[in-house]
């Protein structure tokens, strides 16, 4: 029998294993759902199309890249449909991403959510606008979601996290899906993020009694595995109202103080050294904070202490000519003092505490000085302050997060912002497709100038890939022949350089190119012929690092033995591994 047959057998026999265990997952599904769960008519989606016949590839722009300092992490922007960029996720990353936050359509009837119908493509070839009034506006959305949520399961660590944000007119639908993908078990929570304040429009809707303002929305969070979830909570300082993070806009307003202070005493009413006494107050020194991007007083180098009634008799007793103590009220009330030299803040109504499950005041008023000069829009776009709350969650300052809905990029400007407040080496994965030019008008040039700078920004640090997904092929990955077989092997280097964390080719060829990390080289030889395979191991040989070599073969044994002795080189096979990760997902 030839080779190519029993290749054939064995690949049938594998596909047909695939589609019982495919079976078994819908019949469990089945059940569970029977019992108790969510159901809707999963309507097939036009991207499904797309892997009929061909296989999802990465392609590199190198000349949108952006090229940092060696040492300094390396991000990851991916240009196209989500459900093909975490199929090729499934192969670089699986069980290796810390954070997944996602900001995913909210099915509002107006924002520009659209659905693409196979049933229908002919007929709505860019999707079918999905308004609240469509019958199948639900079942849509949970279709289009299932997919994408099931897949991003794989790619959590056992520890990781994922958090979803939505309002109220799909939660109730999302809470039960993320129950099924993750399960029930695996739920940690569901936050209530104030969004915005009862102003303007929102006041008058409640002078007129007509409308509950919308001002929160709910912010998931599921485990792959509760058991071994690892969270930190971030610490706040929480005021009297309950609120917390209102401390960044009282420092705002201290820091005119600091910057100016020559502000006439005059101004500010005052008060005794006796009144002070009694008011016994925790203080701190607001000398020591740094001002940074903005007031912060996690970020702030802290002098926090408990002023009793001796230390200030000291204090007036070796001073006797100290000038009185000056107070002054914030545009919220809250009182300052300065003594002399000495400007201090009153704590003694605030605590420094862990967050809780509602978090206040994330608003969006601040995002024109989050986007470096580029149109701000308030529709759908997050402030930095929530997503990287969620990053402060992992205690990994290597973690990897991802965020398949990237759309402005604010999860990598968050990843980044916390790099800097922690001296983290967070990498960011940004997917998004380039609908209405976000890429290209937005979320691209914003991480070129987070990371490069900005007018008087100096920038964050760090380098970024810009990839895009392709397709090869002319079969799908349950009937891909030998020819396909080789076009993927041609086609899948950069796929491979990314799973090895290798990101820069160095060197490139007809036959084969070697990719280079700071401590690390991943070497491919995509060819079916081994007329240049001399060359490509002398060249592996003379590398300094330690090195993966990925060789073309039509199994799973590589059958080459030139770098067996070699313990700084590790040899793997292509493509039968990425075809494997493939079939499971199209399967299911």
């Amino acid at each position: 029998m030839e080779k190519d047959e029993i290749r054939k057998i064995l690949a049938d026999k594998d596909n047909k294993i695939l589609r019982l265990e495919k079976e078994v997952e819908r019949l469990k599904r089945s059940y569970r759902d029977g019992v108790y769960g969510l159901d809707w008519l999963d309507v097939p989606e036009a991207f499904e199309n797309d892997v009929e016949n061909k296989m999802p590839i990465v392609t590199a722009v190198t000349e949108l890249d952006v090229k940092g300092k060696e040492e300094e992490p390396t991000h990851l922007l991916i240009e196209g449909e989500n459900y093909h960029a975490l199929t090729c996720l499934n192969y670089t990353h699986k069980g290796n991403v810390d954070l997944i936050y996602i900001d995913p359509p909210y099915n509002t009837g107006s924002d520009g959510f659209r659905y693409k119908d196979k049933r229908i493509l002919d007929k709505h070839p860019d999707g079918t606008d999905v308004p609240t009034d469509h019958p199948l506006r639900h079942s849509y959305w949970l279709s289009f979601m299932r997919k994408r949520l099931e897949l991003s399961k794989w790619l959590l660590k056992e520890e990781g996290l994922i958090y979803v944000s939505i309002d109220y007119r799909e939660a109730a639908n999302l809470e039960l899906l993320l129950n099924s993908v993750f399960g029930e078990a695996n739920r940690v929570n569901d936050i209530a993020v104030q969004m915005s304040q009862l102003t303007g429009l929102k006041m008058k809707h409640v002078a007129e009694g007509n409308k509950f303002p919308k001002i929160k929305e709910t912010l998931f969070i599921y485990a792959k595995n509760a058991a071994f979830a690892k969270m930190q909570i971030p610490k706040v300082l929480k005021s009297a109202t309950g609120k917390d993070g209102e401390m960044e806009k009282y420092l705002k307003y201290y820091s005119n103080i600091i910057e100016n202070p020559s502000d006439p005493c005059e101004k500010w009413s005052v008060i005794s050294v006796k009144k002070y006494i009694e008011k016994n107050a925790l203080k701190i020194d607001v000398r020591k904070l740094k001002q940074l991007n903005e007031w912060k007083i996690a970020n702030a180098e802290r002098l926090i202490y408990r002023t009793n009634n001796d230390v200030v008799k000291r204090f007036a007793a070796t001073n006797p000519v100290a000038p009185e103590i000056c107070e002054v009220s914030s545009p919220d009330g809250e009182k300052y003092i300065k003594w002399g030299d000495k400007r201090m803040l009153f704590l003694s109504d605030y605590l420094s505490v862990y967050v809780g499950d509602i978090w206040y005041d994330i608003s969006t008023i601040n995002l024109n000085k989050e986007t470096f000069g580029l149109p701000t829009f308030t529709s759908g776009q997050k402030p930095i302050k929530l997503i990287k709350r969620c990053v402060e969650t992992i205690p990994n300052k290597n973690a990897i997060v991802l965020d398949f809905f990237a759309g402005s990029g604010t999860t990598g400007h968050a990843v980044l912002d916390q790099n800097k407040a922690d001296g983290g080496k967070r990498q960011f994965i940004l997917v998004t497709n380039n609908e209405g030019g976000i890429v290209d008008k937005f979320c691209l040039p914003r991480m070129q100038r987070a990371l490069s700078g900005y007018e008087n920004f100096a920038g964050y640090g760090g380098s970024l890939k810009y990839y895009r997904i392709g397709f090869v092929g002319e079969h799908s990955v349950l009937n891909a022949n030998d020819k396909d077989k080789l076009t993927l092997a041609h086609n899948a280097t950069e796929l491979l350089a990314i799973a090895e964390n290798t990101l820069e080719c160095v060197t490139k060829n007809s036959h084969f190119e070697i990719f280079e990390s700071k401590d690390r080289y991943t070497a491919i030889y995509f060819k079916e012929s081994f007329d240049k395979f001399d060359d490509f191991s002398k060249k592996v040989l003379s590398l300094k690092k330690p090195t993966t070599v990925y060789i073309f073969s039509w199994e799973n044994d590589p059958f080459v033995d030139e770098f067996e002795d070699n313990p700084n080189i590790t040899v793997k096979t292509i493509p039968e591994p990425i075809l494997e990760i493939y079939r499971r997902i199209h399967n299911l």
